[in-house]
């Protein structure tokens, strides 16, 4: 009877390179995506002048500091600079 033998035709090791040896490989992808346009500035006649609460500007520099958070690059020339603090 073949049919016990039948289930198995491959050995244990072609079938983990089927579905995970893709995962051992080393990876070829290409360089992450650039990020997003910071947000638009404000135009000068945007704002009323009437010190509303939640004033454009104040949505504009909310939504700066949080790209500024999450596209934040580290490497050299990015953060403070001890040697520039005197």
């Amino acid at each position: 009877m073949s049919t016990e033998g039948g289930a198995s035709s491959q050995p244990p090791a072609a079938t983990a390179a089927k579905d995970g040896g893709r995962d051992d490989q080393p990876k070829r992808s290409s360089p992450p995506p650039p990020p997003p346009p910071p947000p638009e500035k404000p135009l000068p006649d945007d704002c009323c002048g009437s010190g509303c609460v939640r004033c454009v500007w104040d949505i504009y520099y909310d939504e700066l500091e949080a790209y500024d958070k999450l596209y934040k690059i580290d490497g050299p020339g990015s953060g403070s600079d001890p040697s520039k603090s005197s």
